[in-house]
């Protein structure tokens, strides 16, 4: 029993260092999309890396890549990417653009489960004619077969625009996401999106549960055993 106590103990520090040497590897949480894109740069925050990004811009009207910003940040134990900026098109007849975005997330605790995707913006005038589409999907490293997917079409009539979230098939350590971002307005109108967040569900790896049970031990928890 002492045995496998002490290669739970040891199993959880690795963890940790793995995580730790994994965070000395950001460039931060936040830098813009040229950046990332050019310089092949990644950001992150906790266990997740992103990097890889990528971007196919097609009839924007409006669009800089310097000036979209892409931040990591965490909320107790979710995880989010978010682009913000100015991704937009003014029509002189109906008109249609799009915009094709890519990047690799890492998580080094666990595996991701199932991912999530929202967008605000503004349109004019609003209803019928002006239409915001996302097509998302998710595939491992170097394989095209999509694990997860999820579609956005909707009329604008809102502010915020949420796609119904997509479960992993396998669930996967390492993931490549590609959003390919379609909008469409009236003659004389305009179409709008200043945010994309993307979030992350994970399973944590047992040796990430041992560590944090470990931890609990000198606060009571002694009723923990391992056998």
């Amino acid at each position: 029993m002492v045995r496998k106590q002490l290669i739970a103990v040891v199993a959880a520090a690795g963890m940790v260092a793995m995580i730790q040497t994994a965070q000395a590897a950001f460039v931060g949480t936040t830098d813009n999309l040229a950046d990332l894109v050019s310089g092949n740069n990644s950001i992150g925050i906790g266990d997740k890396i992103f990097s890889g990004f990528s971007d196919l811009p097609s009839g924007l009207t409006s669009f800089d890549a310097s000036s979209i910003i892409v931040t990591a940040s965490q909320v107790g134990s979710s995880y989010f990417l978010t682009w913000g900026g100015n991704i937009s098109v003014v029509a002189g007849p109906f008109t249609t653009a799009d915009i094709l975005l890519g990047y690799t997330v890492t998580a080094t605790s666990g595996k991701i489960f199932a991912i999530d995707q929202n967008y605000t913006g503004t349109t004019t005038p609003r209803g019928p004619g002006q239409f915001l589409t996302v097509a998302e999907t998710v595939t491992l490293p170097g394989s095209t077969t999509i694990i997860a997917s999820s579609y956005l079409d909707t009329q604008i009539t809102s502010t915020s625009f949420t796609a119904v979230g997509a479960l992993l098939n396998p669930d996967a350590a390492i993931v490549e996401v590609t959003k390919d971002i379609g909008l469409a307005t009236l003659p004389g109108g305009f179409l709008t999106i200043s945010r994309v967040v993307q979030s992350f569900d994970q399973v944590p790896e047992p040796t990430t549960i041992i560590a944090g049970a470990l931890l609990l031990l000198p606060f009571g928890a002694s009723t923990l055993r391992f056998v």
